[in-house]
């Protein structure tokens, strides 16, 4: 027999290991003040401790310096084109179109409960009665919003919430979006913007145990230290308006996939300033969605859509979606976007995404959980077929993919995908 946990008094939680913590601001080492000239941000980051990156976050003025108002698309980090991870000349995480993949990730990790949050911290839309709108807080001419923003980096925001191992040492980067239409959604027209002070914040702790640190500077000289953390890696392709079908080549090549999100922005509202061009993306016009890897369909039956409301048919491909941005160890994610607002095909509403879940499993125990693309050179696409209503667009595919990083006894870090 067992006795209830209310009564199990001799459970008790066990003693931390001695230790110290502080939060550190890294500033960039380039400057303090970037626009869409001076445009890219370079904070360097040496771990004396090891860094707590899921208590993380980016840290910075927005300005608009221009004439006109300028609205957040939709949250406040809609100016960033490009996230980066580097040490000693290597690539370790690359995020593109990182504006656009930073909205997706708010939306439908997020939910409901974060949306005041994310209103307070990074300038996102606040709460509404039907729809989350795709433009956060407006700022004024000359007015200014400090914004405290984690970010969607899997070195960072690791499986287990694993810390970057004592002695890395790497540069952020942060690449500013020169095309000044697409940061931000302006009321009558771009205008000057600047990210003023940006410094990266992180909790680092020192272990103050002798024994345990012996231990784990053993480990790092005999095999290295390794964290694994969810990254995605970008693919850009095009699709004509109008009805046809469109093939979008994706040739990923991860050891484990488990999941591919497609972000269609229509080319006009991209190009507009006065539109949301991160903010957006639309399903509009498309009938059909086929993913083909290796020769096999995924899933093995086309995915039927229609938009319209008279008709609307958006469940099996929503459900891809949630189960494709899930949190690591859950079946679905905690979304806070809606119907109308998916299947919407006006620029300041529409979210539609399309996706397809690619894991065997989703025990938070277990690595290597999707698909092994690396080991063949076979090609991976998306095939959208697509009615008279479909729009000229840009499509952004993310592949979800786990990532292994690991620091060795040089001090060097390197990456597997």
């Amino acid at each position: 027999m067992e006795i209830p946990s209310s009564m199990s008094y001799a459970m008790r939680k066990v003693p931390a290991v001695k230790s110290s913590a502080i939060l550190r601001s890294f500033a960039a080492s380039n400057g303090t003040t970037f626009n869409n000239s001076t445009n890219e941000i370079r904070i360097p980051i040496n771990c004396d401790g090891f860094l707590d990156g899921s208590k993380s976050y980016l840290f910075f003025t927005i300005n608009n310096s221009g004439a006109n108002s300028a609205g957040l698309d939709p949250y406040g980090l809609c100016w960033c084109d490009q996230l980066r991870i580097e040490a000693n000349g290597q690539v370790l995480e690359r995020v593109e179109r990182a504006a656009v993949y930073d909205a997706l990730r708010r939306r439908w990790t997020g939910g409901v409960k974060a949306v005041s949050k994310y209103n307070a911290t990074a300038g996102g839309p606040a709460l509404g009665d039907a729809t989350l709108a795709n433009t956060g807080i407006t700022l004024a001419t000359t007015e200014t919003i400090t914004l405290a923003m984690d970010l969607p980096l899997g070195f960072f925001n690791s499986h287990h919430g694993r810390a970057v191992p004592k002695g890395s040492s790497f540069d952020l980067v942060v690449r500013v979006n020169s095309t000044l239409a697409e940061c931000f959604d302006y009321t009558t027209g771009a205008t000057a913007f600047s990210i003023d002070t940006p410094r990266f914040y992180a909790p680092v702790y020192q272990v103050e145990d002798a024994e345990v640190m012996e231990e784990y500077s053993q480990a790092l000289m005999e095999r290295g230290i390794s964290w694994s953390g969810d990254t995605v890696k970008s693919y850009i392709n095009s699709t004509t308006s109008g009805a046809g079908t469109k093939v979008l080549q994706i040739n990923d090549r991860s050891n484990s996939l488990k999941g591919l999100i497609t972000i269609l922005r229509d080319t006009t509202t991209l190009a507009a300033a006065t539109s949301n061009s991160a903010g957006h993306s639309t399903i509009e016009g498309v009938t059909q969605v086929r993913t083909t890897i290796a020769g096999r369909n995924y899933p093995p039956d086309n995915i039927i859509v229609s938009h319209a409301t008279a008709s609307r048919n958006i469940a099996r491909l929503y459900t891809e979606c949630s189960k494709v941005l899930a949190p690591e160890g859950m079946y679905e994610a905690n979304s806070a976007v809606v119907a109308n607002a998916y299947a919407s095909s006006t620029p300041a509403s529409a979210q539609g995404v399309i996706a397809v879940d690619l894991k065997k499993f989703d025990d938070e125990k277990l690595m290597m959980v999707g698909l092994d693309t690396a080991s063949n050179n076979s090609p991976s696409t998306v095939e959208l077929t697509t009615d008279a209503n479909a729009l000229a667009c840009e499509a952004v595919t993310y592949a979800l993919a786990e990532a292994v990083w690991t620091l060795d006894g040089r001090g060097q870090l390197s990456v597997s995908v």
